[in-house]
């Protein structure tokens, strides 16, 4: 894994910058920068050896003015191994969050014990540290390797929680969080690890509570495209250089709202769900509404205001939110599903989408996806206002938040606010979606709640004089879009879907054949030895029969929104190299694969059952 510099008399390794400048090399191809040598490096930072010849990373002063030891002074590869064994780890694909590189030991450590599938999200938090011990080591290969990444420096862990969201959220891993033996716990670490812990929970219990709801109510969307538009036709229509105004409903909305009058027709008004009501009771009309919970009342969306404007909704929005809206509806959130039914036209997020858990989130990221860049956000609170959760009187909402304990965060005004963790989330979500799109402008113009680092504060009095002065016909231009749909290729799609049943018909066939073969390794498991040749027949049958469930969309759908609990899916690799760890995974095979023909069956009915309501 890493390669050490020459020793010289047995006791020190001697600084290479031609070692550094070869791993800084390797750095900088993978990630795009290159990190930086602190010039007192040597002050802070030394090399010794150990008595098996490898360097020994130490810490000058941090021990009570004596230098810290961050290896074992015999054996640090030895050490890092012992200590790694002490962990335990499911036998499923994981995402590692790991605090501190030091000289890459106990990472290596890891990487020997974990399964060939396990991501290492290494979260250094002194650059100087990494960069210094790249004088005396060949790093290239760990850097280099597709399941480590490093994140070193102020930018690269700017998008630590993102990526490693988008990878714990796509292969459904378990996820762990260790810090590497003496560094000292981090503040930035740490809530990375708990917003981790939080969405991924988030997913659990959205795949069993809301999954199949979700999932209906896309095939309400799909079976209904001939009436409705596809936001990257919206995206087409709108006017270039064109500013949109996220409206949120946080309890500061009332302060400000009014002056939404003066924007109207000078920019897009884009409301989220949540805050129809308040606009309403003010007479303010948004140019579109959006929504893309399944599970969200259709109520918050029936108001005056809202009787000749667009939907603009995820294709899972409610689907009753959907009728409520027919022939207004504007499709976003596509998937890999809906690219295979509509084409490319639909620009699917093939790597899915984060929303920051909010609608107002959806909202930012749907401007993203239109192309705009002048974002202003009011009623973006994120924290109470005079015990206070939304602008209006209604309830919804503050049992989610009274679950939680009451924090302080740095607030807009240079003070601090009361707010909760499920708040400071959707804050790390909006400095997030900055800092990764640095060409946006976001005004935060919400006049009190959080402070969003990396947004512009202004009044909303002062967005409306110098921003939003130019004059736009927005009826004109989002009454007129064309369809998502014809019909010729609405009967392209039905043919697609039928195809689909037929897929899961071959799903549940190779269950019940897969779940025959796996309980015959589980005796071997117990009796013989996995490893042993003359098994390896059945094991290529198990991949043949598993590879062509994994071929079809209609897998997809089971396992991403109808299997109920999304950690009894095996892994898409089995690792069986031995008994002991091949057992359980046959095991939790069988208990799954039996399941799974009444899962499609029942999708099945289901999509049938969309497709005859669709065609009346």
């Amino acid at each position: 894994m890493a390669i050490f510099g020459n020793s010289y008399g047995g006791k020190m390794i001697i600084k290479s910058e031609e070692l550094r400048e070869k791993n800084f090399k390797a750095f900088e191809k993978r990630y795009g920068v290159r990190p930086a040598i602190d010039p007192e490096e040597d002050k802070n930072y030394r090399m010794g050896m150990s008595k098996n010849g490898m360097p020994i990373l130490y810490i000058r002063g941090a021990a009570n003015g004596t230098d810290l030891r961050m290896n074992s002074e015999y054996d640090p590869m030895y050490e890092a191994s012992r200590w790694a064994e002490k962990f335990e780890f499911k036998n499923r694909r994981t995402t590692l969050a790991l605090l501190g590189f030091g000289a890459g030991y106990h990472l290596m450590a890891f990487m020997e014990k974990l399964r060939p599938d396990t991501m290492f999200f290494v979260f250094e938090p002194e650059e100087s540290l990494f960069a210094f011990i790249c004088a005396y080591g060949d790093y290239t290969e760990l850097i280099s390797n597709p399941r480590v990444k490093l994140y070193i420096n102020n930018e690269q862990r700017g998008l630590y929680i993102n990526e490693m969201i988008m990878d714990a959220v796509t292969y459904s891993s378990e996820t762990e969080a260790i810090s590497t033996p003496f560094y000292a716990s981090n503040a930035e670490f740490d809530e990375h690890c708990e917003a981790l812990s939080g969405i991924m929970s988030g997913q659990r219990n959205y795949q069993k509570d809301r999954g199949r709801i979700s999932l209906k109510c896309r095939f309400y969307a799909w079976n209904h495209m001939r009436q409705a538009a596809i936001l990257p036709d919206m995206r087409r229509a709108l006017p270039k250089g064109i500013p949109a105004v996220i409206v949120s409903a946080g309890p500061s909305l009332n302060k400000n709202v009014d002056v939404l009058k003066k924007i109207k027709g000078h920019a897009l008004i884009m409301s989220s769900d949540r805050a129809l009501n308040v606009l309403d009771a003010h007479g303010i009309e948004p140019d579109v509404v959006l929504s893309a919970e399944p599970g969200k009342d259709p109520s918050f969306l029936d108001y005056d205001v809202a009787k000749n404007i667009q939907l603009l909704c995820s294709m899972q929005a409610n689907s009753e939110a959907q009728k409520l809206y027919e022939g207004r509806c504007i499709y976003f959130h596509a998937l890999h599903y809906e690219e295979a039914l509509f084409g490319p036209k639909v620009e699917a997020d093939l790597e899915g989408v984060d929303f920051g858990g909010n609608v107002s989130g959806a909202c930012f990221v749907a401007c993203e996806k239109m192309g705009i860049n002048t974002i202003i956000l009011i009623g973006q609170d994120m924290a109470y206002l005079d015990g206070k959760h939304h602008a209006d009187d209604s309830d919804s909402g503050g049992d989610d938040a009274r679950r939680l304990q009451t924090i302080e965060l740095p607030g807009i005004d240079g003070g601090v606010v009361q707010s909760c963790g499920m708040w400071r989330e959707f804050r790390n979500f909006f400095e997030r979606r900055i800092m990764l799109n640095p060409e946006l402008r976001v005004i935060d113009a919400t006049e009190g709640g959080a402070l969003i680092r990396g947004s512009e504060v202004m009044t909303l009095e002062e967005v409306a004089q110098n921003i939003c002065t130019e004059n736009y016909d927005l009826r004109g231009i989002l009454d007129n879009l064309p369809r998502a749909q014809s019909e010729e290729e609405y009967q392209e799609m039905l043919k697609k879907l039928e195809s689909w049943c037929d897929d899961l018909d071959l799903i549940a066939k190779n269950s019940k054949e897969l779940t025959d073969i796996c309980g015959q390794l589980v005796n071997v498991c117990k009796y013989q030895n996995i490893a042993d040749h003359k098994y390896k027949k059945k094991l290529s049958k198990v991949d043949q029969l598993r590879y062509e469930i994994y071929q079809t969309t209609a897998n997809a759908l089971l396992e991403e929104f109808w299997v109920e609990d999304m950690y009894s899916i095996p892994d898409y690799i089995f690792v069986v190299r031995n008994n002991e760890e091949a057992l359980p995974v046959f095991e939790s095979a069988i208990s799954y694969y039996k399941k799974l023909p009444e899962y499609c069956e029942s999708l099945k009915e289901e999509i049938l059952k969309s497709m005859l309501d669709g065609k009346s």
